[in-house]
């Protein structure tokens, strides 16, 4: 059973049905428990899963443990995967709750974000405890940032989150984009893919873009994901005098489509990034990428990318890296083309997929039911 309290579609929410669609298809019996009206509920539904309603209101939420303990007794689920921070602490209550019940499903916890656990009682033992089988991180990155917090090694698997490499496939750029964002036959264009939030780091490209319009520099930036059409980014994009040049464009659900028509794709995450879905879909693509050098990007761009890399949070080096990359569009393609031949494989979904099961029947007792 997979379980997230994720109440808007988001990058870990679309992994979560992703491999829920990839076990189904191997023959696992996928159950998913998730916040009633939620994206992932609706999405779930369409696709034709068994959805579970519990609220998942907080961490520890006693009703929500209880709740889902009973469903999981009932159903004798034999892997329980939390995929959220939230779900994280209420699986494990829920697992204790089992343990009185004489039940011991497999609990598999993954770890998409590079924020250090915290360190009173209850973050060590949501962590540290023995109720869990196996915490997944995205990547290597985020597993030493475990380990350091005091997570045993041997009870982290890094198993880094995937990209659908049939619909992330290069193309030509979208027509209909172009047209609906006025952008222009050889304009280069700059894209952020992120749900809005101070650590994302859309401040620090749309300063970026500031440094490049007071250089002469001619091209597009757009800002797609939840908010990012909000008032907070139409306030900023107004201070710094980007109306000209910046697309608000909110939530999107044509991201192939969009990522098509850009030069370069930016991730300028602050902190607490795991492993970028946008940058994994942007290489996919053929797309060239900027990166900050926090967790697992460098990680995902592989060796020799410290041209594409620069301090998080800097906005002058992001806007110095953009400058050298737009001057050298030629070899910033190839090298986008060379990562999608020789990387693409160790981050395409059905490795994550792959991998995943082989982690569940390690744990498990045969009889698969997830």
């Amino acid at each position: 059973m997979q379980v997230s309290e994720s109440n808007e579609w988001s990058g870990g929410a679309a992994q979560l049905l992703a491999l829920s669609q990839g076990l189904s298809q191997r023959g696992w019996r996928v159950l998913i428990a998730c916040r009633p009206g939620s994206g992932l509920e609706r999405r779930a539904g369409e696709l034709g899963f068994r959805t579970f309603a519990v609220g998942l209101k907080e961490d520890y939420d006693i009703f929500s443990a209880w709740t889902l303990a009973r469903f999981i007794k009932s159903e004798r689920v034999d892997v329980v995967h939390a995929h959220h921070n939230r779900s994280h602490a209420v699986c494990l209550l829920s697992s204790a709750l089992l343990r009185l019940m004489g039940e011991r499903p497999v609990l598999i916890v993954s770890r998409r974000v590079s924020f250090p656990p915290g360190q009173n009682p209850f973050s060590r033992w949501k962590y540290q405890s023995r109720l869990i089988d196996q915490i997944v991180a995205v990547a290597e990155a985020v597993k030493g940032i475990l380990v350091d917090s005091g997570v045993d090694p041997s009870r982290v698997s890094v198993i880094r989150s995937g990209v659908d490499s049939a619909r992330f496939r290069p193309r030509e750029p979208d027509a209909g984009i172009k047209k609906a964002f006025g952008l222009r036959d050889g304009m280069a264009v700059i894209g952020k893919i992120a749900n809005a939030s101070e650590w994302k780091g859309q401040e620090v490209l749309l300063r970026a873009a500031a440094l490049l319009k007071t250089r002469g520099r001619q091209g597009r930036f757009i800002f797609a994901g939840r908010d990012t059409d909000g008032a907070l980014m139409r306030q900023r994009v107004k201070e710094l005098g980007l109306e000209d040049r910046v697309v608000l464009a909110g939530f999107r659900s044509d991201i192939p489509e969009l990522l098509s028509t850009l030069t370069l794709s930016v991730n300028a995450a602050v902190k607490g990034e795991g492993l970028s879905g946008a940058l994994r879909e942007s290489l996919c693509q053929g797309i060239p990428v900027i990166a900050s050098d926090v967790a697992g990007n460098r990680e995902l761009l592989g060796p020799g990318s410290a041209d594409f890399l620069f301090p998080p949070g800097d906005a002058a080096a992001l806007a110095a890296r953009l400058e050298w990359a737009l001057d050298h569009q030629e070899q910033v393609r190839a090298w986008a083309q060379r990562w999608r031949r020789e990387r693409l494989s160790e981050f395409d979904s059905q490795t994550a997929i792959t991998r995943t099961e082989a982690l569940y029947r390690r744990m498990m007792v045969p009889g698969p039911t997830a």
